[in-house]
């Protein structure tokens, strides 16, 4: 692979699992749909730490990002149904897209969501499972800023600085799910 002055990538010349990352969770969806998840999970989250609550936190918070994602379908396909031609194949195709373009968001929840499974299921503690799903959320969201630059060939030192800017989301909801329990 050719490398730039920068020692980065050229632009659009990525690893097969960088472009495999970006491709499953590295789109605005994903990002926006992890940032929910996680609010979902620390505003949902109590102090009460038994397997019945992490039972209630992780139903709750499945259930919730399944609505955020219907209706980002549904505003998605609204917004391409503009866009194309033919009466017919409107909806059909504006659904496509919809779908293509929102699975990230789905994709998002699956990592922060094996601490709260594994909290459900008696096997972590219910409050060390919600932290380790907000960190987690954390790490996501900073190789994600990481990625987009990456991905466009930009330097280390700004890659690094996407990244903290990125995951310093994630950072804001378990500060803000610090006050909610204060």
């Amino acid at each position: 692979m050719d490398l730039n002055e920068s020692g980065n990538p050229p632009a659009g010349h990525d690893s097969p699992a960088h472009s495999g990352l970006w491709r499953h969770w590295g789109s605005p969806a994903a990002i926006y749909g992890t940032i929910v998840y996680a609010s979902v999970v620390a505003a949902a989250s109590k102090v009460d730490d038994d397997q019945e609550s992490a039972v209630r936190l992780l139903v709750f918070s499945v259930v919730s990002i399944l609505i955020f994602w219907l209706a980002h379908v549904y505003s998605t396909a609204l917004g391409y149904q503009g866009e194309a031609a033919g009466v017919e194949g409107r909806v059909r195709d504006a659904i496509r897209h919809a779908l293509a373009e929102s699975g990230g968001m789905l994709e998002a929840a699956i990592v922060p969501s094996v601490p709260l499974l594994l909290a459900a299921l008696g096997i972590l503690p219910p409050d060390f499972g919600v932290g380790l799903a907000l960190w987690l959320a954390v790490l996501m969201l900073a190789l994600l800023g990481y990625s987009v630059f990456r991905r466009r060939g930009r330097t280390v030192l700004v890659c690094l600085a996407g990244a903290v800017v990125t995951g310093s989301f994630g950072i804001v909801v378990i500060l803000l799910k610090s006050a909610l329990q204060h």
